[in-house]
């Protein structure tokens, strides 16, 4: 299994579980720094999903509302200058 197959995994597990347990596994085999903050990581991950293409829809949308409840924009804002203009929607 590659990297991005274990990451999605463990996103996968995480969204639907709340079982960090997978990613922090991850995390450390590939050196990963972890952010301190659980909020930050747990809001981090919901946003990370959206843009993982091998993560079924339900999942992304389950990650979406958990990440508002939060209280988080789930969409990650574009690089300013970038062409991306599907934040502005």
């Amino acid at each position: 299994m590659n990297y991005a197959e274990e990451r999605d995994k463990a996103f996968i597990e995480f969204v639907k579980n709340d079982n960090l347990k997978p990613w922090a596994k991850v995390c450390k085999k590939y050196g990963i720094d972890r952010p301190k903050s659980w909020k930050a990581e747990r809001a981090g991950i919901y946003k990370a999903v959206q843009y993982c293409t091998n993560i079924p829809e339900d999942v992304k949308v389950l990650a979406m509302q958990k990440c508002l409840k939060m209280g988080f924009n789930p969409l990650i804002k574009p690089i300013e200058g970038s062409e991306d203009k599907a934040w502005e929607q």
